[in-house]
């Protein structure tokens, strides 16, 4: 008897060992592991806790980079309304006596050389257009009813500034002066508009009306009309009649009227649309600029909070399955409040850090902002 009851516990033994490895596994062994008390509670709820923080937060926090425009300096005074235009309309008069000279060169050229270097000096983003006015037929009483019907469109609006320069080098001296059926013309290629000057109408003309049409009234209607466009107009050696004249249909247009004599006066005339054209490059830039930092800040902010957003419901429903999981089989974990703790304890902070990062991204929007505000200021 005495030596069969070792025999018979160590069977025993052997046997329940196999059980055990049987149903044993590495969930087992790992729930043995966590509910041993002998590391602490709180020790035990962080390793549990650490299985479902994985992820790092750090990638839902990206550094924006804010652009600050390189700005151009004021060359002079300007000839415009000072708004950004969206939409120019270059007219030129194509009536016989452009062929004229002043300083040496015909009028046409000067007109053509104004245009070109106009256009080109355009922002990209400017849509421009050239139309002629009066080049059909001839000079002549027989040529004057075609040439006073005759307003073509050389170039419609876009922004292909090759297509535009071709254009130019097509305009003629030919015929009559259709001004008002000119500026009638350049009001359907505009759209409507709610702000004044965004659309832009420059007229280059050597004389007035002399078609019987009422220019004057055309520019009022333009300028008051949807569109809300201005009419500039650059006159080219005019008599004092004929230049107030078109004096008084710019004024009716909202614009600005210059009376070029000389070659001196050409060249300060150009400066001036230069000068306008830098500010409207400018404005751009600054716009351009402000409201690109201002959607990277807002779509790095967005980016940021889903992703903080999603970590935190996915790090949540992890650990709340497996707590689900644990209890229906009997093997709630003694320390669960404290881990359900510990996690909000984590979420709290990341949603302090979100709050912190949207703070410090808007902080730099604003900073870079009044900085571009200010480089603009000083280059008015």
């Amino acid at each position: 008897m005495d030596i069969a009851r070792p025999c018979v516990s160590a069977l025993l033994l052997l046997a329940l060992c196999g059980c055990g490895g049987s149903r044993g596994g590495a969930e087992d062994n790992a729930s043995t592991a966590l509910a041993n008390p002998d590391g602490g509670e709180l020790a035990q709820a962080q390793a549990y806790v650490a299985q479902f923080t994985t992820d790092t937060p750090d990638r839902c926090f990206s550094d924006v980079e804010l652009n600050q425009p390189a700005l151009e300096s004021r060359t002079g005074d300007g000839l415009g309304s000072g708004v950004t235009p969206v939409r120019v309309v270059v007219a030129i008069d194509g009536s016989g006596s452009m062929a004229g000279r002043i300083g040496g060169q015909t009028k046409l050229d000067l007109a053509r050389e104004a245009a070109t270097r106009f256009i080109d000096g355009l922002p990209a983003s400017v849509e421009a257009s050239l139309l002629v006015f009066g080049q059909q037929g001839d000079n002549s009483e027989a040529g004057k009813a075609k040439s006073c019907a005759g307003v073509d469109l050389l170039a419609p609006m876009s922004n292909d500034r090759a297509q535009l320069g071709a254009a130019v080098s097509r305009v003629r001296a030919v015929g009559w002066t259709p001004l008002a059926a000119g500026l009638a013309r350049a009001e359907t290629l505009l759209a409507r508009a709610s702000t004044p000057g965004e659309q832009v109408i420059y007229v280059v003309s050597d004389g007035e009306e002399t078609c019987g049409g009422d220019p004057v009234a055309a520019a009022r209607r333009i300028n008051g009309g949807t569109t809300r466009a201005i009419v500039n107009i650059i006159g080219f050696g005019l008599p004092s009649g004929e230049a107030a004249a078109l004096k008084a249909v710019s004024a009716a247009g909202g614009g600005t009227f210059v009376n070029v004599d000389s070659r001196a006066a050409y060249d300060r005339t150009f400066a001036q649309l230069r000068e306008s054209n830098r500010q409207t490059g400018n404005a751009l830039r600054r716009s351009n600029a402000v409201t690109g930092n201002a959607l990277r800040t807002s779509n790095a902010i967005t980016g940021a909070a889903l992703c903080i957003s999603n970590l935190i419901t996915g790090e949540s429903l992890r650990m709340s399955n497996d707590l689900t999981s644990r209890s229906l089989r009997d093997e709630a974990l003694p320390f669960a409040p404290t881990a359900r703790k510990l996690l909000k304890q984590r979420h709290d902070a990341l949603q302090a850090r979100l709050k912190r990062f949207e703070a410090r991204l808007q902080g730099d929007d604003a900073a870079t902002r009044a900085t571009i505000d200010a480089a603009a200021d000083a280059a008015r």
